[in-house]
């Protein structure tokens, strides 16, 4: 039987997977809310180990606060800040980048099982 942590993990993934199927379509609107539903899941589930952050409770306001917490890895800040950017009419951001990638990034951190230590204790 596995963990709630394996089942987050899992539901954040399926969203990465179900992004990939929409950016073969062209959907690149899809593409970008799925990875951030993804994020969701996966912040969602840390901030549970984390009581002191209050975050929201929108994919945005978590990624908007991820992208300005000083306490987390650069690299997870600069992907939490692309997925807050915002688009043009054509779903296109000021750089290049791959919102699918910068999510599997915020979950395979968020979802580390080092960084879901309880802090409540």
């Amino acid at each position: 039987m596995g963990s709630i942590r394996d089942l987050k993990y899992t539901t954040a993934h399926s969203e990465i997977w179900a992004g990939v199927d929409a950016e073969k379509i062209g959907n690149i609107g899809r593409v970008r809310v799925h990875a951030r539903r993804g994020c969701w899941i996966a912040i969602g589930f840390w901030l549970e180990f984390h009581p002191e952050k209050d975050w929201g409770e929108s994919a945005i306001s978590y990624l908007k606060f991820a992208r300005d917490d000083e306490e987390l890895p650069e690299e997870i800040r600069n992907a939490a800040s692309r997925l807050t950017e915002k688009v043009n009419l054509n779903f296109s951001v000021s750089h290049n980048i791959d919102p699918l990638e910068d999510a599997e990034k915020i979950i395979e951190y968020f979802l580390d099982k080092k960084n879901l230590m309880d802090r409540r204790k």
